[in-house]
């Protein structure tokens, strides 16, 4: 029964895949008139290298034994050049934004401008206006106002500037980096955990990401280092550790209530376990873990919302509050993201029982005039929207950047790429689509594990349910853009890694066995 279980999530997870590539072959980052003229000029040098391969000749062999004397000294000396790498990145980052630092719009300015003009304790005040309609950002605007205050007592406004906003941003990116790193090292290999660091450093690490300080690359290392405290669980067998993951996960939860698909796929398959093989299951032993875990996490979620009630900062109208129902609304019109229309009629209902009631009804309304033949290829196209970008929707929510008029060539050229109206910045998203494109073809690849009916077995199970339910939670809620993938990147990344992995390993088997 479980090797059938299992079987039909790998099924499940396999189509859900196999529809989301599709989705990324039709995307228009891929249409080549965004492609920039030098690129095709490396595209067909590349090309023209693959096609020597393929040709029996001493150039081939040459170039074959080149390509094993490269891989070999990076093999041999992965460690090095992984920090090199990474110190690397830090310094370049650090250059790049001190050139391209500039003011982010819609809730990334709202959060910003909540923290650099607060009034304490008014009801007037930006931060009371804006966090009472969106309390769902309220940990974020503590966390980044603390952060700030710290850069305040340094030099003052410098803890107000975009260019310390943006760096705290890379700073936070780059801790998650490291824990994807070290968890999948726990979890599985090594060498997974190279690949997993590799998959999600190249493609973000310089990414225009850097300038967005919101909940979304937050996530990066909140989820990074709440899956470094699980493999610590699994490695150490060290049963209190639980305590520090509920708190984790709670407050995963307050920065990003998506994000709690994780636990729920966890607890699903932990459960399913616990059905089939209780013989291996100590009673006693899940009660206590569940103890450990539910108390810290029901702690830390009381704990923040006293912090709330009684906090001076700021004066919080719980009738302002959009009410969960409101985003599964507005995932219900359009592109399945947000709608101005829906969010102007929810914030005029004055009453919090009003807006869920309006909401409610607009989404059975809506429900019914698609009928099930209407909604189904909604929530098909819906998926493509949310899936299909590997830029992750860059420059799709908010305005072009403003910024002020400059002579310097550099800065000219790094805007011209980064800036979502930049010419240059095809490049960049052609260059994180296709990075996209073999982070999914690993996740195809992890589908080909024979069932043994063990840890890793289970584990992966964990993370291909995590990311079925990150698919359907943005296909039931707002969505729209793919922006919304970030959070769940370790996990994609993580399970990626094992696909190619296990593909390597696949090669390597079959030289063995035909040498």
């Amino acid at each position: 029964m479980k090797k059938t279980i299992f079987s039909i999530l790998n099924g499940l997870f396999l189509l859900s895949i196999l529809y989301t590539f599709y989705g990324t072959l039709r995307s228009s980052l891929l249409d080549i008139s965004n492609i920039n003229d030098k690129v095709w000029a490396f595209l067909l040098i590349l090309f023209s290298i693959i096609c020597i391969l393929f040709i029996p000749t001493n150039t081939r062999s040459f170039i074959q034994k080149k390509l094993k004397q490269f891989f070999a000294f990076f093999k041999k000396n992965i460690a090095i050049i992984t920090k090199l790498l990474f110190a690397v990145g830090i310094i370049l980052q650090v250059i790049i934004l001190y050139y391209i630092h500039v003011p982010i719009g819609w809730d990334v300015d709202g959060i910003h401008a909540s923290v650099t003009e607060l009034v304490k304790n008014s009801p007037d005040s930006i931060a009371s206006i804006y966090l009472s309609k969106n309390p769902n950002n309220n940990l974020f605007f503590f966390l980044m106002y603390f952060i700030s205050q710290i850069g305040n007592f340094f030099h003052q406004s410098l803890g107000n500037s975009w260019m310390f906003w943006q760096l705290t941003n890379t700073f936070f990116m780059d801790i998650g980096f490291i824990f994807i790193f070290l968890a999948a090292k726990n979890l599985f290999n090594k060498k997974i955990a190279y690949l997993s660091f590799y998959l999600a450093f190249i493609p973000l690490a310089l990414s225009p990401w850097m300038l967005v300080v919101y909940t979304d690359t937050i996530m990066l290392p909140v989820i990074s280092i709440t899956l470094w405290i699980y493999s610590l669980t699994k490695k150490k067998h060290n049963n209190y550790l639980v305590i520090v993951l509920g708190g984790l996960i709670a407050i995963s939860y307050l920065l990003k209530p998506s994000s709690i698909v994780f636990l729920i796929a966890y607890s699903m398959i932990k459960l399913f376990n616990l059905l089939t093989d209780p013989k291996k299951i100590n009673l006693k032993k899940v009660l206590l873990i569940t103890l450990l875990f539910c108390l810290p996490f029901a702690g830390t979620m009381k704990l923040f919302h006293l912090f709330e009630d009684h906090q001076k900062l700021i004066v919080l109208d719980r009738n302002q509050a959009k009410p969960w129902q409101h985003f599964v609304m507005m995932g219900l019109t359009g592109s399945g993201g947000f709608s101005e229309e829906d969010t102007r009629a929810t914030i005029s209902i004055p009453t919090k029982e009003g807006k869920v009631n309006y909401a409610s009804e607009k989404i059975a309304e809506r429900i019914k005039n698609y009928g099930f033949t209407g909604y189904t290829k909604f929530l098909m196209k819906k998926h493509f929207n949310n899936t299909d970008r590997g830029d992750f929707g860059w420059g799709q929510d908010g305005s072009a950047q403003i910024y002020v008029q400059s002579n310097d060539p550099i800065q000219i050229f790094l805007r011209d790429t980064y800036y979502q109206q930049g010419e240059k910045v095809k490049t960049v998203r052609l260059f994180m689509h296709l990075m996209w494109m073999i982070t999914l073809v690993g996740l195809l690849f992890v589908t080909r594990k024979k069932f043994k009916n063990d840890q890793d077995d289970t584990l992966l199970a964990i993370l291909k349910l995590t990311i079925l339910g990150a698919f359907l939670y943005l296909l039931l809620f707002e969505g729209g853009r793919s922006r919304y993938l970030i959070q769940y990147l370790p996990f994609i990344y993580m399970l990626s890694a094992n696909g190619f992995y296990l593909q390597f390993a696949t090669i390597k088997k079959n030289k063995k066995a035909l040498n």
